[in-house]
């Protein structure tokens, strides 16, 4: 059940990183010789619309990364306790 756990957390964290690279890829990287005003609008404080996302993913990479870091732990201890049940 750890196990599955584990992958399941991994397989939903990798998606959603290979989304928001994607993203990042076709909107960000082709930009980065703009001005900072082409993602960012001086006048209003904030990102343009089109790259509203870009903070959603990097709280998800965090999210993911804990939830990861979570779930390792977890499988360790399932592994550990077996190891000292079955000597």
């Amino acid at each position: 059940m750890a196990v599955r756990n584990d992958e399941s957390v991994i397989r939903w964290g990798l998606n959603r990183m290979a989304w928001y690279q994607k993203l990042s890829d076709e909107l960000i990287v082709p930009n980065l010789d703009q001005d900072v005003s082409f993602f960012y609008d001086p006048a209003t404080k904030k990102l343009r619309k089109r790259f509203h996302f870009y903070p959603e993913a990097l709280d998800a990479n965090a999210q993911f990364a804990k939830e990861l870091e979570r779930t390792h732990t977890n499988l360790l201890k399932r592994i550990q306790a077996e190891r000292k049940r079955n000597q």
